[in-house]
């Protein structure tokens, strides 16, 4: 006779497997968002660039084409940070998520455009819009998990402005 039972270890495994790839998303983000920064630091201080206009030296593209994986690097840790809460960081959280998201597209967008045309696109005050969107976002999100102990509660002051020091407004 064979035995019919179910476990229901199933769904713990489930949870521990969604958790263990939010988890990924978080480092993966993190290490690209370095490994961004880094190339944007040897950018700026090792190689000639063109301050504004038309693309002349590799370089330019270099210096424009790091916020890319930049933004998508924010994204990724924005949404991973959030999903790894469980909702405990509330619609503060959430609204920051969003925020945060939209304005990282959107500099994403822009930034490929200029890429691809090879010039520093004009977008009137977008860029700068937008990048104080991406502190609005990530300092709601660090508001909102403040109560839920994800992270040190340190790390949360610090974060919206390291963010913003460290990748768009630089």
């Amino acid at each position: 006779m064979a035995s019919t039972t179910t476990s229901t270890s199933s769904m713990p495994r489930v949870a521990t497997l969604s958790e263990a790839s939010w988890l990924r998303l978080l480092q993966g983000s993190i290490a690209l968002g370095v490994a961004s920064v880094v190339v944007l630091g040897y950018t700026i201080l090792f190689t000639t660039t063109v301050d504004q206009g038309d693309f002349h030296y590799a370089a330019d593209y270099w210096l424009t084409a790091t916020g890319l994986p930049l933004a998508i690097a924010g994204i990724g840790i924005a949404l991973a940070v959030h999903r790894l809460q469980h909702g405990s960081d509330g619609r503060l959280g959430t609204i920051g998520v969003w925020i945060n998201t939209l304005a990282l597209a959107e500099l994403f967008v822009q930034l490929a455009a200029s890429v691809a045309v090879g010039a520093e696109l004009r977008w009137g005050p977008m860029y700068i819009l937008s990048t104080a969107l991406t502190f609005l976002g990530t300092a709601l999100l660090a508001a909102g998990s403040w109560r839920s102990g994800l992270a040190p509660r340190w790390m949360l002051g610090v974060w919206p402005v390291l963010w913003v020091l460290g990748s768009f407004a630089g």
